[in-house]
């Protein structure tokens, strides 16, 4: 079922439920009420009915007969019951014996005033008078009640059986009316392939949750169109990177088959394909490399000093010949982390920073702040053009300005997937000549 036909018929029942409890209210209560104004005639009946029967002789021929006449409008099936202070019927009224004893004296004590008696409903009064004590009893029909009930009824079940369809067809309505951007948003989203991953589902403009599951959408769409572009750059990257050694070695091994070859020639060849492998050999590492590092795979996390590991390396690239400046607390600076793993990230960046830089000096400066360890990278080489700045983690990614240097363009992919394992992050900003800086951030406490 479609969330608008469910949506109006769980709208339909719950409002049918409160119509039926409203209606049952209001059919109680006005039964209530009838029977109460009709109790309340038998009594007025009973009242005219001692007046009647135990005043004639204290009431001036005028007023009987004001009372007598009033007396003659009796109710349907009206019985009258007048009893004496024995209980026992008098005046010649309706037969007593119908009338249990119990709510005669029920009535004279004043604990009861109206009862069923005989399926029909009955109003007693004490009447005291010169003649002595008396019970009076009306009993009658309530054929205007049972009408007026039988009416109000059939008017309450028309009106439900009316305005439940008209409910249904209204949530309907409005039901679509509100979902209608959830259709749209449905449509957008069938015409969209990954040929036109550019576009975007319309963001209604209230602020509601249909607003906020456009918003979501487009994020998803933006996180795969970049998906899509990095997988794009990277069968790229990697395709000219295979290619290249591929293709050094099948042109020497041509030209080495052209025609006979001194030894020598041979020799120098059979080098050069042996370098060129090697390359080879050394991208697929690096990319076999590159798919091991698991987003989940924490193993050998402990205690590590970025303090000490930081001038570590800058001792072993200084001991190489490059120089390496380091500004860092006098403190240890710990994290919890894989000490090799964390050393391969870093190395990675000094490596690019030193290749990049032509000798000149290369600063590393180590800072906190409260949880966070920041280690910023900075060095003065050629930079990295603005354009190409957003694909340096790329795997196999290279900067135009970049292709002359050695180097496959994977060394930095591995630093960030390192980096984003231990729950960090790392930045890169550069201008081209002037040099590249690399922010990384790390959790001083982290719970894996």
């Amino acid at each position: 079922m479609k969330i608008r036909n469910r949506l109006s018929l769980e709208f339909t029942l719950l409002t049918a439920g409160m119509m039926l409890l409203v209606f049952i209210l209001i059919y109680t209560l006005f039964t209530d009420y009838i029977n109460q104004v009709f109790y309340a005639r038998l009594r007025d009946r009973a009242l005219i009915t001692a007046e009647v029967y135990l005043e004639q002789d204290e009431l001036t021929r005028k007023n009987f007969l004001d009372i007598q006449q009033k007396y003659l409008h009796t109710l349907p099936d009206e019985q009258s019951f007048i009893f004496n202070e024995r209980n026992v019927g008098s005046f010649n009224t309706a037969p007593s014996s119908t009338v249990p004893p119990e709510i005669i004296e029920a009535i004279r004590q004043g604990n009861r005033s109206h009862f069923i008696l005989e399926g029909q409903p009955a109003a007693g009064i004490f009447y005291n008078d010169n003649q002595g004590d008396f019970v009076i009893i009306v009993t009658a029909r309530n054929v205007t009640g049972i009408d007026h009930r039988q009416n109000l009824l059939l008017f309450l079940c028309i009106i439900y059986g009316v305005v439940l369809p008209l409910i249904y067809l209204l949530s309907l309505r409005f039901a679509g009316k509100s979902l209608r951007p959830i259709k749209h948003i449905n449509r957008k989203l069938k015409e969209i392939r990954s040929r036109n991953l550019h576009e975007r589902v319309e963001v209604p403009q209230n602020k509601d949750e249909i607003n906020e599951l456009a918003n979501n959408f487009n994020d998803l769409l933006s996180h795969l169109q970049l998906a899509f572009e990095t997988q794009r750059s990277f069968v790229s990257n990697a395709s000219h990177e295979l290619r290249t050694p591929l293709t050094a070695i099948i042109g020497e091994l041509e030209v080495m088959l052209s025609k006979p070859r001194t030894e020598a020639e041979y020799r120098a060849t059979m080098h050069s394909v042996l370098a060129e492998s090697e390359k080879l050999n050394t991208i697929l590492a690096q990319l076999f490399e590159l798919s091991n590092y698991s987003d989940h795979n924490t193993a050998a996390f402990r205690e590590t000093d970025l303090t000490d590991m930081l001038r570590d390396l800058c001792m072993e690239w200084e001991a190489k010949g490059y120089p390496c400046t380091l500004q860092a607390p006098d403190r240890a600076v710990s994290i919890k982390g894989n000490p090799v793993l964390l050393e391969t990230a870093l190395n990675n960046i000094l490596k690019n920073a030193f290749k990049f830089s032509a000798g000149l000096p290369v600063k590393v400066q180590l800072d906190t702040d409260p949880g966070i360890a920041f280690i910023s990278i900075t060095d003065q080489g050629i930079g990295i053009p603005e354009k190409d700045l957003s694909q340096v983690f790329t795997p196999f990614f290279r900067a135009d300005n970049a292709r002359g240097y050695p180097g496959s363009g994977v060394g930095l992919s591995i630093t960030e997937k390192i980096i984003r394992l231990h729950q960090g992050s790392v930045q890169v900003s550069s201008a081209v000549g002037v040099g590249t800086i690399f922010h990384i951030s790390l959790p001083l406490r982290s719970t894996f």
